[in-house]
């Protein structure tokens, strides 16, 4: 799945605007009661993930913020689908076009203490991980990944 021209694309691009990429990974991670990790931040509600470090693989990024965000381990499955996001980052002052990558994944439990204090893990049923959700990618995401 290397041809990033058929992900679909959500949000506005603004002309004239100078805009960074950012390839970001995502995971749909479901619990064994059937709701969906969410995390609640000061910028808004989110899948597990983030930014790719660079040379990380989508998979490493989102084992590694899952961790960092909710302090959960996940085993990834083989569900993936991908999707660009348009935003503006109030954090950074610009503009981003995320390139964003979305696997299902299982959480196998704690695995240690969040280190991103602002970031604060809620489980909740695919329904209302929808509703909560920020951005049109990640409720896409949940909404192509409940098809499967």
């Amino acid at each position: 799945m290397d041809d990033w021209g058929k992900a679909p694309v959500f949000g506005v691009r603004i002309g004239g605007e100078a805009w960074g990429v950012r390839p970001s990974a995502y995971g749909v991670v479901e619990d064994g009661q059937g709701r969906l990790a969410v995390v609640r931040t000061p910028q808004g509600v989110f899948l597990p993930g983030g930014g790719q470090a660079a040379g990380e693989t989508p998979e490493k990024a989102i084992e590694r913020e899952a961790m960092e965000e909710c302090g959960l381990g996940v085993r990834l499955g083989p569900w993936t689908t991908r999707a660009v996001q348009l935003i503006f980052s109030k954090q950074d002052r610009a503009h981003f076009e995320k390139p964003s990558t979305f696997i299902a994944a299982v959480a196998e439990g704690p695995a240690g203490i969040p280190t991103e204090k602002d970031h604060e893990l809620v489980w909740a049923d695919p329904e209302t991980a929808v509703e909560l959700l920020s951005q049109e990618s990640h409720r896409w995401a949940v909404s192509q990944w409940r098809r499967r």
